[in-house]
């Protein structure tokens, strides 16, 4: 009992309790604080996530008339006018080759020769022939003349009597035998002179000529290589005529092959003279279509003025070629083509929407479907085209007039 009433154990407990009563305000305090900063965190969260009503600003272009020049492009390659491939008609050694590769030729030049000395071999043996058969003719020619003169002598001896029937037999058969010696003799003649003719034109074809005055393309002959022909010629030159003309073969796509006809003029570009065209004009368009990866195209020839010879066969080409011109047609923009407008959701309207300053929605829209502005809001509109230049469409139908505006984009702030 003297403990309880013990003023300092009352002080004490006086001071614990006062210290306990503090802990409890402070942790209340904190609590406090701690639920203020997260209000104000998720207002702020809410306020940059609500949708912003600020106004959007659109990107048009007016339609106008002009004329459209229509074309159609195609990739190929460049080629001489004529092209001659010079082969050998007879096997044997290359004795010695007189040109080389880029050489200009004129008709008639000699470009290589065969070694000759067995084909001039050859040419004797068969003159050699060709005079034996004519020897044997003319003994055959003799034959016949004894034999008809012998038969005279006997049909007249027969005639007086004096020698039998059966003498005059004998000699008409004689004479008969002659005469058909004679048809052998002479087709032996005939016989021999061919073989001597060709023997004197293989010895003639051992002598490589040019046919054509040109360029020499390609050599593939070298002196001692020796040749077969026994099969199929062998190519020993490949001759280019005049390069001052030249070709361009471009493999023409099916959707523009209808507007492509003979006479109309076209430029290309080689990568050889970057920054340069070049003018040519169609001359034909192939029936024949080539597929190839479930692609066709047809091939076209275009003519190709080369007089400055900065050209050469087998370069790639560009070409361009002008199939036509429309008149003050009514046009419009093919990126009014190409863009759609963002779609409700890409604008906004929920608190998790996206945020202003994203991207502008472009996408690809409908090949005849523009957009024009009403009353602020894009309006979509279906066209009927007509050709296309690749910058503008034609615009057939009257959705649309002159001076109208359609939506190309959107301007971001």
């Amino acid at each position: 009992m003297e403990d309880e009433n013990d003023p300092a154990l009352q002080k004490m407990a006086e001071e614990v309790n006062a210290v306990i009563r503090s802990e409890r305000t402070r942790g209340r305090l904190s609590r406090g604080v701690w639920v203020a900063v997260g209000l104000t965190l998720l207002g702020a969260l809410v306020w940059w996530l609500w949708p912003s009503e600020a106004e959007v600003r659109w990107q048009t272009q007016a339609l106008d008339r002009a004329d459209m020049v229509l074309t159609a492009t195609a990739t190929g390659n460049l080629q001489p006018k004529s092209e001659v491939s010079v082969g050998a008609e007879i096997s044997g050694l290359i004795a010695d080759v007189l040109v080389e590769e880029n050489d200009e030729v004129l008709k008639g030049q000699v470009l290589a020769l065969f070694d000759t000395e067995e084909l001039e071999v050859g040419l004797q043996q068969a003159e050699a022939g060709l005079a034996l058969a004519r020897a044997s003719l003319a003994e055959a020619e003799a034959t016949l003349d004894e034999a008809r003169t012998d038969e005279l002598r006997t049909q007249s001896l027969v005639v007086r009597g004096t020698a039998p029937q059966a003498d005059l037999d004998k000699a008409e058969a004689t004479r008969k035998r002659a005469e058909a010696r004679i048809a052998y003799s002479r087709a032996t003649v005939d016989q021999a002179e061919a073989a001597v003719s060709q023997a004197r034109t293989r010895l003639e074809k051992a002598v490589i000529t040019s046919p054509i005055d040109g360029v020499v393309l390609q050599r593939s002959v070298e002196p001692g290589n020796t040749v077969a022909a026994n099969f199929q010629t062998p190519v020993l030159f490949l001759l280019a005529e005049d390069l001052g003309q030249m070709e361009l073969h471009v493999s023409m796509d099916e959707a523009d092959v209808g507007l492509v006809k003979a006479g109309q003029p076209a430029t290309f570009t080689v990568d050889a003279w970057p920054g340069r065209e070049f003018e040519a004009a169609v001359t034909k368009v192939h029936l024949y279509a080539t597929v190839e990866n479930n692609v066709v195209t047809y091939t076209t020839e275009l003519a190709v003025d080369n007089r400055d010879h900065l050209l050469q066969p087998g370069m790639t080409a560009t070409a361009t070629i002008t199939t036509g011109v429309r008149q003050q047609a009514l046009r419009v923009p093919n990126i009014a083509f190409r863009y759609t407008p963002p779609s409700a959701r890409e604008e906004g309207g929920g608190l998790f929407s996206r945020p202003r300053g994203g991207s502008n929605g472009s996408a690809s829209g409908s090949s005849n479907t523009v957009w024009v502005l009403n009353e602020g809001e894009p309006q979509r509109v279906l066209l009927r085209t007509g050709y296309t230049d690749g910058r503008y469409t034609e615009v057939l139908s009257d959705e649309l007039k002159q001076g109208q505006e359609v939506v190309t984009g959107r301007i971001e702030d």
